[in-house]
């Protein structure tokens, strides 16, 4: 009863030390994305006269998003601060001393960040969705009420694969215009117009028109660099549509769904994914075949470098059908793979403090959050690049996004028990 009582003693001390850093921890990392997304909105829309009551309620709904991040961040710094504080304070060693087993000190540890597992992965799964819809809708509303094209007197302003320059402005009129536009693939139009006038046609969809006067227009075509066309008129009208622009931030991303979401649009391209994979097994088909007609000519004809040509060129052949894969099918189910894998990185993380209780270190507490910093690091990294190479390797993304944890857990166990030897 005694001993038990002891161990609740010490489970209420770990866990409440663990949870008060957990507290700062998560105030640190929410504070840097949150400043970080502070300034991405001041940069696209804060300095266009928006209200700020809608900015802070871009601000609170863009907060789960990198809430994704902060989770796993801070149960790992906290881990190792608390850790690092016990160790550096020699009350690990009392108690190891007294015969308690270092384990009693996890174990609260452990279960909490458990919890935050959970925690996270219902902020994926649920918050995130439901704030990036509403974010999106006031968005979209923000973008109907402030100016989508915005030009300065004497500047140049590029709208896809058009560049408009212009000399002064005065309200929707613009002067000395010139245009160059390389929308045509093959041809490249130089337009200029000693006046025009921007209209808004449709303000929803972002359709603009621009009715120049007396243009001239110069057509090149790229294939011939002697070849042009020089014509002119009275007048002339030139459409702008923007709705690209602003598609970027009012339309639902794999990142921003559900996992029931990710699931289904995964499950609508496996017949896709499928023909894909027929088409590989066919491309590696006629490679076989390939090379094995090349072996009888090598042996009939002794021709050796024209063998190891066709060879070379039937490898590379199979090395490019077998890299053939969906991207939006490895897309959807790379994010879904990873949405669980942050969400359990807040107890796999944890694995890589408890090393630090087995050697003594002065300012620990200091030292836990220093070396928490460096692992967050090299985790966001990791999961970074192995997320880009999920999505042109045929290989299910859960290899890749898993890995990142997997390492976490085996590093953490192999270092416990090296410094326990």
């Amino acid at each position: 009863m005694g001993r038990r009582g002891r161990h609740g003693l010490l489970y209420m001390y770990v866990g409440r030390e663990y949870v008060l850093s957990f507290i700062v921890s998560f105030l640190f990392f929410f504070f840097i994305f949150f400043v970080n997304q502070i300034l991405v909105l001041a940069q696209k829309i804060l300095l266009k006269n928006v209200r700020i009551a809608d900015v802070l309620l871009l601000v609170v709904f863009s907060i789960p998003q990198f809430l994704m991040y902060t989770m796993p961040f801070s149960s790992l710094a906290s881990a190792s601060m608390v850790i690092g504080n016990l160790s550096s304070s020699n009350e690990i060693l009392a108690l190891r001393s007294s015969g308690m087993h270092v384990r009693h000190v996890f174990m609260p540890i452990l279960v909490i960040s458990v919890v935050f597992s959970f925690l996270t992965l219902a902020i994926a799964d649920r918050m995130i969705p439901y704030t990036t819809a509403r974010y999106k809708d006031l968005y979209a509303k923000i973008l109907q009420n402030m100016p989508t094209m915005e030009i300065e007197s004497y500047n140049s302003t590029r709208f896809g694969k058009r560049i408009i320059s212009n000399g002064a402005v005065e309200g929707n009129v613009l002067f000395d215009v010139m245009i160059f536009d390389d929308t045509d693939s093959r041809d490249s139009r130089v337009i200029s117009a000693t006046k025009g006038t921007l209209t808004v046609l449709d303000i929803e969809r972002f359709l603009y028109r621009i009715d120049l006067e007396d243009p001239e227009i110069l057509v090149t075509d790229s294939s011939s660099l002697q070849t042009y066309s020089l014509a002119s008129a009275s007048e002339m009208s030139l459409y702008l549509d923007l709705s690209s622009r602003s598609s970027s931030y009012v339309n639902i991303t794999p990142s921003q769904m559900s996992i029931s979401q990710l699931k289904e649009a995964a499950a609508g391209l496996e017949d896709q994914q499928a023909n894909i994979a027929a088409q590989n097994t066919y491309n590696m088909t006629m490679a076989g075949e390939e090379l094995g007609e090349s072996l009888y000519l090598a042996e009939t004809s002794r021709a050796d470098d024209g063998f190891v040509s066709v060879l070379r060129a039937s490898q590379l052949k199979y090395a490019k059908s077998s890299r053939s894969v969906s991207y939006y099918y490895q897309y959807y189910r790379s994010e879904l793979q990873k949405k669980i894998a942050l969400s359990c990185a807040c107890t796999f993380l944890v694995f890589l403090a408890f090393p630090i209780s087995f050697f003594k270190v002065k300012n620990g507490r200091l030292i836990g959050f220093g070396l928490s910093m460096f692992i967050a690091c090299a985790y966001w990294f990791f999961i970074y690049f192995l997320h880009v190479k999920a999505l042109s390797t045929p290989v299910h993304p859960w290899a890749f996004m898993w890995t990142p944890d997997a390492v976490a857990f085996v590093l953490g166990l192999l270092l416990m028990w090296r410094m326990r030897k």
